[in-house]
């Protein structure tokens, strides 16, 4: 069982002859301590905390200085919870009369990782973990993805194909209809499981633009149905890291974008988040993920993050987030409202975070 650090190596002060709260020394987090992804060895970030404990206002501040810290970088919030809003955003809320959607079948232009086989099987893997599906049902929705590509004319092993218009989940819902019509009653059963991702419409609408400096996606409005936000959520992460592939490497570890999600539950088991804390800083890809429960982050994703901030957690979680966080029991134990111990790498920190209203 790893040890807690020591607490001597808690700095509760840094010496900055700053005033701003973003500079080229980092952003303020709070009591002299700053954070500048550029100086770590990658730019992820692990939020812990409970309910008030102040997740919210911290997050809004990374989400809010970031932009100052670094001016050409783009923000992309999945927000499940719809608090998470910020001056200058462009936000796209997602629910049943929204005029805007996502599309999970966007292709993935790589010719080494991509085209529609590959993305037929990622999103078939997200719908069974979103949806609980079976093995025959994760292979008939597998095989009706890639007749949908086909009746749009794109095909594996022809890749100038796969510029052609992607389908939808429209599409999806008149193949499985088709099979029904011919016979088959596994489809019709598909089609049940389906039935109220299909009636939300949100993955058949037209995907709005992300070409803008802080774009937020309020997707609270789809916890009325089970799935659905994971759906998107993991649509959102995987289209912005296939992006940046296809951008290639940086120069530098000057992020390009930050992904942020205020609550990493909804996709927990993500096979795409473990592949962002992994492979994505190369690529100048950031993600900052928050949760109330320790066990919602895997092994993964927290290794991979070179900072981590833990902020007041439930009574009952304090020894499981020493273990995992390594910091002293009574340290967690005792922390109040807006106070967090941080990591950075292999420094720590024990500081009161300057929350997102006062910045404004």
């Amino acid at each position: 069982m790893p040890k807690p650090l020591p607490t001597q190596t808690l700095k509760p002060n840094q010496t900055k002859k700053v005033n701003t709260e973003s500079s080229t020394d980092g952003i303020l987090l709070g009591d002299k301590v700053w954070w500048n992804p550029a100086k770590l060895r990658n730019g992820h970030v692990v939020i812990l905390g409970t309910s008030g404990s102040g997740k919210t206002q911290t997050l809004k501040a990374l989400a809010h200085e970031l932009p100052l810290l670094f001016p050409d970088i783009k923000i992309v919030i999945s927000d499940f919870h719809g608090d998470l809003e910020l001056p200058g955003e462009v936000c796209y809320s997602l629910n049943a009369e929204s005029p805007h959607g996502l599309n999970p079948l966007v292709l993935d232009l790589d010719p080494k990782g991509g085209g529609p086989d590959l993305q037929a099987i990622a999103v078939s893997s997200i719908l069974r973990k979103s949806l609980k599906m079976g093995d025959n049902q994760e292979g008939l929705i597998l095989n009706a993805f890639i007749s949908c590509y086909e009746n749009r004319g794109i095909f594996q092993k022809k890749q100038s194909s796969w510029v052609n218009q992607p389908p939808t989940f429209a599409d999806l819902e008149s193949e499985l209809q088709s099979r029904v019509e011919d016979g088959c009653k596994d489809s019709q059963k598909l089609l049940l499981k389906l039935a109220a991702t299909f009636k939300y419409g949100i993955f058949s609408k037209p995907q709005p633009s992300m070409n803008f400096p802080v774009v937020r996606f309020d997707l609270s409005a789809l916890s009325k149905v089970p799935g659905l936000s994971a759906i998107a959520a993991e649509t959102l992460l995987k289209q912005l890291f296939d992006s940046h592939k296809l951008m290639g490497e940086i120069d530098g570890r000057v992020p390009r974008c930050y992904a942020l999600l205020d609550e990493v539950k909804e996709i927990k088991s993500s096979h795409t988040l473990e592949k962002i804390t992994s492979e994505a800083r190369k690529f100048g890809l950031g993600i900052i993920v928050a949760s109330q429960m320790d066990s919602d982050i895997s092994n993964t994703v927290l290794a991979n993050s070179s900072t981590k901030m833990v902020l007041g957690v439930d009574q009952v979680e304090v020894t499981k987030v020493a273990r995992r966080f390594r910091f002293a029991v009574n340290l967690i134990a005792n922390l109040q409202p807006l106070e967090a111990l941080i990591r950075m790498d292999s420094d720590g920190f024990h500081t009161k975070i300057k929350p997102f209203y006062q910045r404004i």
